[in-house]
């Protein structure tokens, strides 16, 4: 794992659309769309390699020359964990299935006890190896790093790392990832106003794992939480969020969705939102 570390730039401005657009219609500009983005990434897609998710993406997984976002949810507490390392996982998962070539991941540190990624942990998922660390001491760069990174050559992936929602920044990274051909992802520590521009938008977070001892759970079984807030280009869906809890396989190297048997009734969403809830977001839009 290589570590370095780095003005700025400014932005075109977009304007909102109006008015409302048959169903039909609505499909077709999807359809159109998708195939666009999928010959403009170039490898089209690449699996999550959850069937039960895959089959709801574009072209059967995420798009290369796309912007996705991820982000930490809310405990059933209600509270969010900057320390809970399921979205990271999540993200380390995704981004270790593009490849060969190398992994730039972008960060600012917060102060504190912030520490840079751990390769040991990440290297359930990808070779450290691959991993080109940049820190930087402004959002402004974090982004600027993350935009010259897709136009490199040799880059599987860029993630940064950030809590910033501009979005100039990110019509700036969806443009480039488009062009380029390479994977953006934006992973943040807790819920952040959406980006417009992203392809998908994912929230995740910890769940208990099984354990054969009552009122107790098994550290070593990872278990998260996935909700599919946002899919641009994949299957339309405008009253609900697909959710799935997942586990994650250390001997296999696998994520899985845990069948019902084994968890029981879905019951509320973990983030403390009623699926009736019309405060929801659109899945799609």
């Amino acid at each position: 794992m290589s570590v370095i570390s780095p003005n700025a730039f400014a932005p075109p401005a977009a304007g909102p659309a109006q008015g409302q657009v048959p169903p039909t219609l609505r499909e077709q500009v999807r359809r159109l769309e998708r195939a666009h983005s999928a010959q403009k990434a170039g490898r089209m897609a690449v699996p999550t390699g959850v069937a039960a998710i895959d089959i709801l993406l574009p072209e059967g997984g995420l798009l290369t020359g796309a912007l996705h976002e991820i982000e930490a949810g809310p405990t059933p507490s209600g509270r969010v964990a900057p320390h809970d390392g399921a979205a990271l996982g999540f993200a380390a998962h995704l981004i270790g299935r593009f490849g060969p070539g190398t992994i730039l991941w972008c960060r600012q540190p917060s102060g504190g006890i912030d520490a840079p990624p751990y390769a040991p942990a990440l290297s359930a998922w990808f070779d450290p190896a691959r991993l080109l660390v940049v820190t930087a001491r402004r959002e402004e760069d974090l982004f600027w790093a993350m935009e010259e990174g897709l136009r490199a050559p040799g880059i599987a992936a860029v993630l940064g790392e950030t809590r910033a929602a501009d979005p100039t920044a990110g019509r700036r990274l969806s443009l480039a990832t488009e062009k380029n051909g390479v994977p953006a992802f934006l992973l943040r520590p807790q819920p952040a106003p959406p980006q417009s521009v992203c392809t998908t938008r994912w929230r995740v977070t910890s769940a208990a794992s099984p354990s054969t001892t009552p009122g107790l759970s098994d550290l070593n079984i990872a278990r998260w939480h996935i909700e599919l807030r946002r899919n641009r280009f994949g299957t339309p869906s405008t009253e609900e969020m697909p959710s799935w809890l997942v586990e994650w396989n250390d001997e296999t190297h696998h994520l899985a969705v845990v069948p019902q048997a084994r968890h029981g009734s879905a019951g509320p969403s973990p983030a403390g939102i009623s699926w009736a809830d019309p405060n929801r977001q659109r899945l799609v839009g």
